[in-house]
């Protein structure tokens, strides 16, 4: 059972959350948190990671967790073509009970360990948004309804994150540096 300052937090970080959404602010992080807090009442589970698609290294990259080792989840890295989550976002198939360590590596195995996942593409329009992954430290933790639910709440989620990735990928944009070659003048040159 939760303790009541846990889900104090959990409700604050709630409402900041749909209050940046509302107002058309929200970011990813603001999206992800109030995914884990819904999504683990609906299915419960020990951690979150949503994987976005980095079509220009062809990997799939965790861009924001939460619960159970988050902090190492952040920036995980797998090329499309290995691992659950690059599955899933290839074939657009839903996978329950997969293990863990298949994406996150040794990260999974840290206490308590990681033992299972179940993992869906969020789809919008027919283009791959994410892909959801849930993580419980039980062994076979979830079950092919908690799949389906998943996949009905797929579009839903997907089209609340296009805005707060859109927003993300434009504001890295604009944080990148230009880097110059400058010319050194006569003058630096001690000319």
């Amino acid at each position: 059972m939760k303790s009541n300052q846990v889900m104090l937090d959990d409700g604050l970080l709630a409402v900041s959350s749909l209050s940046r959404a509302l107002d058309g602010t929200a970011r990813l992080s603001d999206v992800g948190a109030l995914m884990w807090v819904v999504l683990r009442q609906i299915v419960p589970c020990d951690a979150l990671a949503l994987f976005l698609l980095d079509d220009a290294h062809d990997h799939v990259v965790v861009r924001y967790a939460a619960g159970a080792h988050a902090h190492a989840l952040r920036g995980v890295t797998r090329p499309t073509a290995s691992g659950v989550a690059g599955w899933v976002a290839v074939k657009r198939t839903p996978v329950v009970n997969a293990e863990p360590i298949l994406d996150l590596g040794f990260r999974a195995g840290s206490a308590p360990a990681l033992r299972s996942s179940v993992v869906v593409p969020l789809v919008e329009s027919d283009a791959i948004i994410a892909v959801l992954s849930l993580y419980s430290k039980d062994l076979l933790a979830f079950t092919d309804d908690h799949a389906r639910v998943l996949e009905l709440l797929g579009p839903r989620l997907a089209s609340s994150l296009i805005d707060a990735v859109i927003a993300e990928e434009e504001a890295a944009v604009v944080k990148s540096p230009v880097l110059r070659l400058v010319k050194p003048s006569s003058l630096e040159r001690g000319a």
